[in-house]
């Protein structure tokens, strides 16, 4: 019995000595599920601080490159997520690059603002106007009753003439005559009858009629002119008979590079006419002679063509026997 009873007994202690082994060995691995877990979590609470703050700093910064970039209508986007990058180190380098070009830029500007205003006033003195072209107008068969008012305004101009008169009309308005000698401007002649068959009728009848004119005129101003115009013009009528009897009397014969046609117009739109043909004539070098007519019309107008020529720098010149004449072909 007493066997039995300590068998008992030991089997009883060893189960018991198991038990609490296992016990033991349990708290153990519940203590290091323990601890291995607490590590674990902490290590999981850091990491999500760490992923928070990075893009929390990003969007601030790259809030205002975005306005920017806006701004630029949106074609580099490709810039946008490089600037993040260059921007975060920015903060300890720009200050310190900035100061560097601040002090260079008063020094050089200085410089460059102080030379631009020289170029600027430089610029228009060297240029300060076109340089003045002639311009001849020339007046047929006066002088006219509107003669004087036609002197006057030239006058407001500072702009000479030359007018190649008939010789009745000489007659009959000497003192117009006198005149336009005293301010200046030139005398011609264009005949005594500016009838074609009359004046035309041979070349005796040409300088005949140009004698007695610059005869008149010598008369008058105690000026002889050689400066002639025939009726019509040089073409068709004259011919070079014509011519080398004009030539050999001593007669500079002049027509003109622009008719104004104020004979047929009658109103403004002769001035049309000059400004038309005087923009196709800027290409060809030679003098500039304009055919007026003294008449109302004409003078009614005159003011509009003058403007016009002195706003585009022409200088108003008299013809004067050293110039080589134009002539018609």
């Amino acid at each position: 019995m007493a066997r039995a009873n300590t068998k008992k007994m030991g089997k009883g202690s060893i189960v018991k000595i198991i038990a609490l082994f296992s016990l033991i060995v349990l708290l153990l691995f519940y203590s290091f599920f323990l601890l291995k877990s607490k590590f674990f979590l902490a290590a999981d609470a850091s990491e999500p601080v760490v992923e928070i703050v990075a893009p929390v700093e990003t969007p601030e910064k790259n809030e205002p490159i975005d306005d920017d970039l806006k701004v630029d209508d949106k074609p580099k986007s490709n810039i946008d997520e490089e600037k993040p990058t260059e921007e975060e180190p920015s903060p300890t380098t720009e200050p310190t690059v900035e100061p560097a070009p601040v002090t260079v830029n008063p020094t050089t500007p200085e410089v460059d603002d102080e030379q631009e205003p020289d170029e600027k006033q430089e610029a228009p003195k060297e240029t300060p106007a076109p340089p003045s072209r002639a311009v001849y107008l020339t007046f047929d068969d006066g002088p006219h009753k509107v003669s004087k008012d036609i002197l006057a305004l030239l006058d407001q101009y500072n702009a000479k003439a030359t007018f190649f008169m008939l010789d009745n009309n000489i007659k009959h308005f000497p003192d117009a005559v006198k005149e336009m000698v005293s301010k200046g401007h030139s005398v011609g002649l264009h005949g005594v009858t500016h009838d074609k068959k009359k004046f035309y009728q041979s070349s005796g009848t040409v300088v005949g009629e140009m004698d007695q004119t610059q005869q008149t005129i010598l008369d008058i101003t105690g000026i002889e002119t050689d400066l002639i115009r025939t009726p019509y013009g040089s073409s068709p009528y004259m011919t070079d008979a014509y011519k080398d009897a004009v030539e050999t009397a001593g007669f500079k014969m002049w027509d003109w590079n622009i008719d104004s046609r104020d004979w047929q117009f009658r109103d403004s739109r002769y001035v049309d006419s000059v400004i038309e043909q005087l923009n196709k004539l800027n290409r060809v070098n030679e003098p500039i002679v304009i055919l007026l007519h003294e008449r109302p019309e004409t003078l009614a107008h005159l003011p509009k063509l003058l403007d016009y020529l002195k706003g585009q720098g022409y200088e108003f010149k008299p013809l004067d026997s050293s110039m080589h004449p134009i002539q018609l072909f």
